[in-house]
């Protein structure tokens, strides 16, 4: 009887396509490059179940209660089935996932980034490499063997158990890429033994032997040309199924190499990407092409009855053709014929449904000599486990357990992963620090170190003995660190000065057990993450200045002057992670944090963190979206999409640097990898920030997109790029007429020095009307600019002020304390004259500096008038006393105690300053006034300072020994 295929039907948009079965048969499950997932009861369903789950869906596969589906966001999706509700992340690739492929022992996914990943249902997950190509196609047997078919032209083959490649084919079709690919060479086990592997090359089948890998069969079609791409095994194994690059289908009964007769060709030659048999048996499959259109293939054989399975598999049993653990699928025949859903109907015991006769089954359909009590024993044993899998079930559902999500690691911002041979260790607008390691004979170990700009430093090429993993850079330092697993001396930090003179090694050893995790470096600080959560922070040159605790796990770090960012876990992960970002301060040994949420796209992770060239903190993440926050707004601003520069979907961005200052952000275009090679070395491309604004393709939308990051960027030009981009929209709003919303852009604006200008365009182009409105504008923005630059001289003369207060304040609380004598050199002073008289005040004067000071000028014969010993009046040029004393320190008084002393009073005066700030700032203000009405009031009683010297010159009436002295002198005539 001939097969019959049904007509192509429309299942999802043009492009690449997935098909295949529930595990019990009843639906299709059909998935597109819509990121559509659809659930058809049929062929013909014109109502299938659809639910979007990503931009495009690449492999599907069915798995009891769960779904596995691989998505453009380069994982395997779990999800429940059949509602299809989130149910974890399976796998994580650099590129998303091309096959799926899965028996009772493994779950295996194949990748466009020419890897494949391997999870054991009872062991930790593993990788298979040495691939040159993305991964096509895979499939596993029984056995526990993988094969899987490359874009290098190579079928190979592996041992699961052992993780060791057993055999190779070559031959196949290369291709660079799995989109857009239409020949997949798909490998095919034999399902019931595993015993053959099928495989297409160019127009024939292949059969080898799985134990031997010798070639047992090439199958072809006498009427097929062209290409085979895809070819599968009926769940028995009887048949043989293919399909060609030209829509062709070909089905061989494998015993005898009989073409089944059909409809071989197809009546549009789409290439048929998709095949899959039906699970029972029943000779149906289902097809799919690069159109996205569905079909189905009937009656390629007549569906079997009930008791042939049973007979059939007796009769292999009997035979020794079978193995029992491996081929005898027992829950299938214990559903069919002890589970109830087709009873047999059993002369032993009426009463009990769910006993059958093994006499009866076998005087049917079996030989007399065939064995019993084989059959006896494995339909025993399996109801006894189906009752025990059942009370088990009932348990589980009675627990309810909490669904966990995957937090994200510790990461270093510019570098590639640790496991790579040659790596980035740190990529920054500095330089690039880059490892080579060996890792089949271990003996190429090195760093090297190379500088954007060669003028200022020459690169450096170390030996990696202590085998470092992360480093920082900077234009002062370079920063290693190592683990503890060298030499077992604990994880240190290494650095090297770039600008030193004598040594410019330095090192720090983690105390005990602590790991380093992360190093970041800036031009001042070097700071270090360990495993402990403690965030060290040193000084380039090496001093020890801080260690704090982060609040959680670490995310990631960047360093920018004496600045540093730190993202850390503050919950746990659920659909997103819950990040949050502290941006320290550290200027000599003072700190400030400030503690803000970080904002991810949903389901995103972090992938870099850094600054801009101003300062401003900077975060990428795996959806494509570059973030930068302004610190006066307390908010994050969008300013890169990824998507622009995609031209896949497995390409992903690599962040150097950004410029805020020139609105551009430079970046790598990984091709189909999610990170740069070091070699060849890739080109950066600086990209212009752009925001994702409406209609940002418009002339509205882009002048709107300019005038909002001149406003919220700090760029060079912004203030002139403000007025430009403001007129630009005023004039096309006047041309849109749309004069509300021009005149609703000068309000916004507020800008004295623009509405001029509006009012002179308006004019220009006879809007009168609106010209007259914006008049009384300009006297509103003008009191409004006046009243803003009174506050903010108010406010910095009052800052100012408190500023040097409190640090005189602090300068008079430190000098008082200090009561360690200070060691000076005396001064240099002369012989002493013998005949001066030692009285009191000189026992208690100290020396003076000038050895002549005491003679007078009358006393050696000059009358000059009455100088003014320079100790009675204090010097000005005393260094050591004048260094740190504030200049009102002599006289006056001080606003603190005046402060501590009203307080209460201020606080009943103004009940509104909420905290100590304010209060000081009121208390400033009457403090001052006060002191200037003290100043300018005369004080009664009180004479002058000459007239006081003077008083005390002339009650001097005393002779002194000065004078004394005086008169044994003479004049020169």
């Amino acid at each position: 009887m001939p097969f019959k295929r049904s007509n192509m039907r429309y299942g999802h948009i043009i492009g690449y396509t997935g098909v295949t079965y529930q595990d019990d048969g009843d639906r299709i499950i059909s998935i597109g490059q819509d990121g559509d997932i659809r659930i058809w009861d049929g062929v013909y369903d014109e109502d299938p179940t659809t639910s979007c789950l990503a931009e495009s869906i690449w492999a599907v596969l069915h798995s009891g209660s769960r779904i596995l589906v691989a998505t453009d966001l380069n994982t395997v999706q779990a999800y429940k089935y059949p509602e299809l509700e989130k149910d974890g992340i399976e796998f994580r690739f650099t590129a998303f996932v091309t096959s799926l492929a899965r028996n009772e022992r493994f779950l295996a996914a194949g990748s466009e980034d020419g890897t494949i990943k391997v999870k054991p249902v009872d062991g930790e997950e593993f990788e298979l490499g040495g691939l040159d190509g993305p991964v096509l196609s895979m499939d596993v047997s029984r056995k526990d063997l993988l094969a899987a078919s490359c874009g290098d032209g190579q079928l190979r083959i592996w041992k699961l158990n052992g993780k060791d490649l057993v055999q190779t084919f070559g031959g196949l079709r290369k291709v660079k890429s799995f989109e857009g690919n239409v020949l997949y060479g798909t490998p095919a086990f034999e399902p019931s033994r595993g015993h053959l592997l099928a495989y297409p090359k160019d127009q024939g089948i292949v059969v080898v032997d799985t134990s031997s890998w010798e070639q047992r069969k090439v199958l072809k079609h006498p009427k097929i040309s062209a290409n085979f791409s895809r070819c599968a095994f009926s769940p028995r194994g009887d048949y043989l199924a293919a399909v060609t690059e030209k829509g062709d289908i070909a089905i061989w009964e494998y015993k005898t190499e009989q073409l089944i007769e059909g409809e071989v060709a197809a009546s549009e030659p789409h290439p048929i990407i998709g095949l899959a048999w039906h699970p029972k048996n029943n000779g149906e499959l289902v097809i799919c092409d690069d159109q996205g259109q569905v079909g189905e293939v009937k009656d390629v054989f007549e569906s079997l009855d009930d008791g042939n399975d049973l007979m059939e598999m007796a009769e292999r049993e009997a035979n020794g053709d079978m193995e029992l653990d491996n081929d005898m699928d027992v829950e299938d025949i214990y559903s069919k014929y002890v589970a109830g859903e087709k009873p047999v109907e059993d002369e032993s015991d009426d009463d009990d449904e769910n006993t059958i006769s093994v006499n009866k089954l076998k005087s049917q359909y079996m030989v007399p000599e065939a064995d019993d009590d084989l059959l006896v024993d494995m339909l025993g044993k399996a109801k006894a486990e189906d009752h025990d899998d059942e009370d088990s079930r009932s348990v589980a559902s009675a627990k309810v357990v909490a669904k966990s999500f995957r937090m994200q690691e510790y990461f270093q911002p510019g570098s590639t992963p640790v496991n790579f041979e040659n790596r980035y260790m740190c990529y920054n607008h500095v330089g690039i620090i880059r490892a080579h390691r060996s890792v089949s004979d271990e003996k190429e170990n090195s760093i090297e170190v190379e500088f954007h700009d060669s003028s200022k430093h020459h690169g450096i090429h170390l030996n990696n003995y202590l085998n470092h993993k992360v480093a920082g850079l900077s234009e002062t330092v370079v920063a290693m660190g190592c683990g503890s697993e060298v030499e077992n001396k604990g994880s240190k930090l290494v650095c090297i000065n770039l600008v030193s003179f004598g040594n410019r090694e330095w090192s720090c050893t983690m105390p005990g057990t602590e790991e380093i995790i992360g190093v970041v470096a800036s031009d001042k600080i070097v700071v270090v993450a360990t495993d402990e959560r403690f965030l060290r922070v040193f000084t380039t040159r090496g001093t020890q200045r801080e260690v704090l605790s982060a609040p959680g796990p670490l995310v990631a770090m960047a360093a920018f002057g004496d600045h540093f960012l730190v993202a850390y876990h503050r919950s746990p992960a659920n659909e997103d992670q819950q990040l949050n970002l502290m941006i320290v301060t550290c200027v000599k040994y003072k700190l400030r944090c400030r503690d803000i949420p970080l904002c991810l796209s949903p389901g995103a992770e972090l992938c870099w963190l850094g600054y801009s060239d101003k300062g401003s903190p900077v975060t990428y993440d795996s959806a494509g979206i570059l973030r930068i926050y302004h610190a006066t707004a307390n908010m994050w601003f969008p300013i890169l999409d990824a998507d622009k520069y995609k031209a896949g979907a497995s390409d992903n961005l690599f962040i150097v640097t950004v410029a805020e200052s020139l609105q551009q952000v430079q970046l790598i275009v990984c091709r189909g990898a999610k990170y740069p090679l070091t070699n060849p070395r890739p080109l950066p491309m600086n990209a212009t920030f752009s925001q994702p604004l409406c209609d940002v393709e418009g002339e509205k939308g882009a002048l709107e997109d300019v005038l909002m990051r001149s406003v919220y960027i700090k760029s060079d030009e912004a203030e002139t790029v403000l007025k430009e981009t403001a007129i630009k929209l005023f004039a096309l709003a006047c041309r849109s007429e749309t004069e509300q919303r021009a005149k609703e852009l000068v309000e916004t604006i507020g800008s004295s020095q623009l509405v001029p200008i509006f009012m002179k365009y308006a004019s220009k182009i006879k809007r009168y009307h609106l010209a007259e409105s914006l008049a009384p504008l300009l006297p509103t923005f003008q009191q409004q600019e006046r009243e803003e630059e009174q506050q903010e001289l108010e406010t910095n003369r009052e800052n100012a002020a408190m500023v040097a207060e409190l640090q005189h304040i602090t300068v008079e609380a430190v000098t008082r304390r200090d009561t360690t004598p200070k060691i000076k050199p005396m001064p240099m002073v002369m012989r002493k004259n013998p005949f001066k008289r030692a009285d009191s005040a000189s026992k208690s004067s100290p020396a003076p500096s000038n050895p002549l000071g005491h003679l007078t000028g009358k006393a050696i014969g000059f009358s000059s008038p009455k100088t003014v010993d320079p100790e009675e009046v204090p010097s000005t040029l005393e260094p050591e006393n004048n260094e740190n004393q504030p200049k009102n320190s002599a006289t006056g008084p001080k606003f603190m105690p005046w402060f501590e002393d009203n307080k209460s009073r201020l606080k009943e005066q103004h009940p509104d300053a909420a905290t100590d700030a304010e209060l000081i700032k009121i208390g400033m203000r009457q403090f001052k006034a006060q002191n200037t009405a003290t100043a300018t009031t005369p004080q009664v009683g009180a004479g002058t300072p000459a007239t006081e010297k003077r008083k005390l010159d002339e009650t001097d009436k005393g002779e002194s020994g000065v004078a004394k002295l005086a008169k044994f002198g003479f004049t020169k005539n």
